[in-house]
């Protein structure tokens, strides 16, 4: 390439700017709306698929919750039966008193029956089953919107978290766009000292290096970008996985202190897990006493009313016999009849191969292992709390030195650029100065997030990412 050729470089320059714009500015293509924190919340629980499909199946479990799915209701069952009947009928020669007598043939006899019938059952009592039927169901209402308050709490901590990561992406874009401006004005004054003889062709080539470099980390990051923000409209279901966003709140240091002790009791009392769990427990309680209920006797009513209306038709029968002297009535017969019942069975079931006592026992167990689930959970959540507590403080910390380090780089920075046109320094110094710079930009943002990170877990694991959504 020839150096002093000032074209060969503006249609580079041209090209990689082009390039960052495509990249870079990629909400000029796609179109950018203000987004707020809250306001994407609040999408992510109006559209998001997993509350959706949470919300049905709160909708089942309140449809179950009612009397007629424990039994205590009586049945009433209407029932309408036609019964009609064809009939041939015929007997053998019979021997009797020491005479033979001939058989007979009566065909074609006809009957209709007409049956319409009412009858209720209604199992009065069963050892208190049905009352324990109701309250289980009612704690399996009360479980499924503790599942949908666990859902809840997951996507608000997801859409909180990529809405920050994306803001994070955001602003080092920035901060990589800062490094190639600093790369393109220092390309060009040594270029432009080239070209009057004040600058070796190796400074230029040089600084002509960093400024590619710095060109392509803006377009890498520009990608990595969008990935977050593709990801955060994920959470959102936006169809337009590509709509970019202003995104109006940023990642800002908030010295909150918190207590541990405070903390663990709050985890203790409103985590949504453990909530969870407590209400899946009273379910296993209530069947340990539902399966105890079969031990006591039963009581059951059966009552009804059954109206007959029967037809017995002869008139087109034929008949073949001794009596010669059969004749056909000429109407059919009708009858009609009338039936009330009311019926009670009381009954007890004294053995049946054990199966009741297995089932209290092993319902016992169950309970048994559930209290020892709550047991381990809460450990597991003592154990999650103590590691987000310590990785708080300590990322606060690193936080606290990392801005630090930044303003020192900073400052740095801005003093050898004066340096490096004074020609105090050469570009190698000043580009490790610039780079010590890029680096300690990103740490403190990179920081910032964790410590952001880390206030969210510790939200989650307190109850606090539900509660102050719905305050």
């Amino acid at each position: 390439m020839n150096i002093k050729n000032p074209l060969n470089y503006t249609a580079l320059k041209r090209g990689v700017l082009l390039s960052f714009i495509l990249v870079a500015n990629m909400n000029v293509v796609f179109g950018q709306e203000p987004l707020s924190l809250s306001d994407a919340i609040a999408i992510s629980l109006d559209e998001n698929y997993g509350i959706q499909i949470q919300e049905k199946q709160n909708i089942i479990a309140k449809n179950n919750n009612a009397w007629g799915e424990t039994g205590l209701l009586p049945t009433i069952t209407l029932q309408l039966q036609s019964q009609n009947s064809r009939r041939n009928q015929s007997s053998d020669n019979l021997f009797f008193g020491g005479q033979l007598f001939p058989g007979f043939e009566l065909n074609d006899q006809r009957t209709y029956n007409l049956v319409p019938s009412a009858q209720v059952n209604w199992t009065i009592f069963q050892g208190g089953k049905a009352i324990l039927t109701k309250r289980r169901l009612e704690q399996m209402e009360a479980e499924s919107m503790q599942n949908a308050e666990v859902v809840v709490s997951n996507t608000i901590q997801s859409v909180i978290l990529a809405y920050y990561i994306a803001v994070l992406e955001k602003q080092r874009l920035k901060v990589y766009e800062k490094q190639m401006n600093l790369s393109a004005d220092r390309f060009e004054y040594l270029r432009t000292k080239f070209e009057i003889g004040g600058a070796a062709s190796t400074d230029v080539m040089l600084e002509e290096g960093n400024y590619l470099t710095d060109s392509v980390n803006i377009i890498n990051q520009g990608l990595i970008y969008h990935n977050a923000i593709r990801n955060l409209n994920v959470l959102m279901v936006n169809d337009n996985l590509n709509q970019d966003y202003e995104l109006t709140d940023s990642l800002v240091f908030e010295d909150q202190n918190y207590n541990y002790d405070q903390l663990e009791g709050r985890m203790l009392s409103e985590n949504v897990d453990l909530k969870k769990i407590y209400v899946s427990q009273s379910i296993l309680e209530l069947e340990v006493k539902r399966n105890q209920a079969d031990l006591y006797p039963k009581l059951n009513f059966n009552g009804g009313y059954e109206w007959n209306r029967n037809k017995s038709d002869l008139t087109s029968a034929e008949y073949s016999g001794p009596n010669t002297s059969y004749q056909n009535p000429p109407d059919p017969l009708i009858s009609k009849t009338g039936t009330y019942f009311a019926n009670f069975t009381l009954s007890f079931n004294l053995y049946n191969g054990g199966r009741v006592n297995r089932a209290i026992r092993n319902s016992v167990v169950s309970e048994d292992i559930g209290n020892l689930q709550i047991d381990q959970l809460k450990q597991s959540l003592t154990q999650d709390l103590m590691e987000a507590f310590e990785r708080y403080e300590i990322r606060k910390k690193i936080y606290m030195i990392n801005a630090r380090k930044e303003k020192v780089a900073e400052t740095n920075l801005n003093v050898s650029n004066e340096k490096f046109k004074n020609g105090s320094i050469n570009s190698f110094d000043f580009r490790v100065v610039q780079n010590n710079y890029l680096a300690a930009s990103s740490q403190k943002l990179e920081a910032l997030y964790l410590l952001k990170e880390s206030r969210v877990e510790l939200m989650r694991l307190t109850g606090g990412i539900v509660s102050s959504h719905d305050q």
